[in-house]
């Protein structure tokens, strides 16, 4: 018989034609070196040389972050997270072992073993967005050394970049962060903060020895009340060179009651036009979108012009965890804004970082009969970030490579299960 390839065997018979099953779009290794966070730092020249034709001496410095290539290899630290990934180099970067008797003390004192571990960084100097867990702190204050071991070495490797980064911009080794050329100018921070949360985006006095962000997705009160459980949120006083804030961001519950409200509200045939933007509005749902927006927005900021390390999490780390990060990459690199990077981010962020998939839709294990089943972990996490998403492509759409009719139809497939992707 004939062998033939793919074409001549389906010729003339659709039914027998097969696809070529797509190709990875996150590859964690390739993805970093996109990104470009593991070349050395240039600093800058070191001096003069004697002879006028000579070339000058320029410093480099080692990147602040190395890779995780063996210690999850076989997601024995971490089963949610990616089998290759990021930390500080003074911790990681030391052997062949990447250092994993910290790594896993410093992932058990976090929930779901989730520590902290980078998403992206910046090329140029410090910028970075780290992911976790919230910490395992409960009502008796309990710590654990490695993790602020571990926070700390975030913060001082950005630092070490920064440094670095300035040496190279004011052309000498002896920069340093108070003199930085291309600092943005003080009105013009104040300009894009519009007044709102001044005092914690701008890095002056008091905040001006922070060197790690740490952002909380969750209403303080939530976070203090998960003490109770054994969790909680990270203390600064034991966690030196940080800041913490809380963004006030339901859970999957509120997420779920603001969704249902919204569909009871589009079928219900009783519906008031004279009064639809108010009724959609007390759905919750769009004061959610808003929540998540702002924080996203607030991550790009502290990267992008204080050039910080910003550690993201809210309680397991992986429904506001993924949402907020992923959104704030889409404002720093323009790759993720193309229809590959998107792709990309996606299983980066939601796929290989662990969003639940599979319990937060529910594919096929809704009540049964009898009434039975747990509806209690179902919530569309990932319908709200592609609503997220809608919100910036409609505002900016000639920043993006795809429209919102392409989010209309990666929304629509998010529940029919015809492809594995989001399963």
């Amino acid at each position: 018989g004939r062998s033939g390839n793919v074409a001549e065997v389906g010729a003339g018979n659709p039914i027998a034609t097969a696809a070529l099953p797509t190709s990875r779009r996150f590859v964690p290794l390739e993805e970093y070196e996109r990104q470009g966070i593991f070349k050395s730092r240039g600093g800058g020249p070191l001096g003069i040389n004697d002879g006028e034709a000579a070339p000058m001496t320029t410093m480099t410095y080692s990147s602040p972050w190395a890779p995780i290539l063996n210690a999850n290899a076989n997601y024995g630290v971490c089963s949610t997270y990616p089998s290759m990934l990021v930390g500080p180099r003074s911790i990681v970067g030391e052997g062949d072992d990447n250092n994993i008797g910290l790594l896993r003390r410093c992932a058990a004192f976090r929930s779901e073993n989730r520590f902290p571990a980078l998403t992206w960084g910046s090329p140029h100097d410090g910028g970075s967005i780290w992911r976790a867990s919230q910490p395992k702190v409960g009502l008796q204050g309990n710590r654990s050394m490695e993790d602020e071991r571990y926070l700390w070495a975030i913060g001082e490797e950005a630092k070490r970049a920064n440094l670095a980064a300035d040496a190279r911009d004011e052309g000498g080794v002896g920069g340093g962060s108070i003199r930085h050329s291309k600092k943005a100018p003080l009105d013009f921070l104040r300009m894009l903060c519009g007044r709102n949360n001044e005092s914690d985006l701008i890095m002056e006095g008091n905040n001006s020895s922070c060197m790690l962000k740490i952002m909380d997705m969750r209403p303080k009160s939530a976070a203090m009340g998960n003490r109770t459980q054994g969790y909680g949120y990270e203390n600064t006083n034991n966690y030196r060179g940080t800041t913490i804030n809380f963004y006030g961001i339901g859970n999957i519950h509120a997420v779920r009651d603001a969704y249902q409200k919204v569909n009871a509200l589009c079928l219900s045939s009783n519906t008031s036009d004279l009064q639809w933007m108010q009724l959609v509005e007390n759905t919750g749902w769009p004061s959610m979108i808003r929540l998540i927006l702002s924080a996203s927005w607030q991550t790009a900021f502290h990267v992008h012009y204080n050039r910080l390390p910003v550690l993201v999490h809210c309680s397991h780390g992986w429904d506001r965890t993924s949402q907020v990060p992923a959104l704030a990459q889409l404002f720093l690199d323009p790759h993720y804004r193309t229809r590959e990077g998107f792709s990309t981010l996606v299983e980066k962020d939601f796929l290989s970082f662990g969003h639940p998939f599979h319990t937060r839709c529910g594919h096929g294990e809704g009540k049964n009969e009898q009434g039975g089943g747990d509806e209690g972990q179902l919530s569309p996490i990932f319908l709200q970030f592609i609503d997220c998403v809608f919100q910036i492509v409609n505002q900016f759409p000639d920043y993006f490579e795809f429209n919102t009719k392409y989010l209309l139809l990666l929304s629509e497939h998010i529940y029919p299960c015809r492809f594995g992707t989001l399963l």
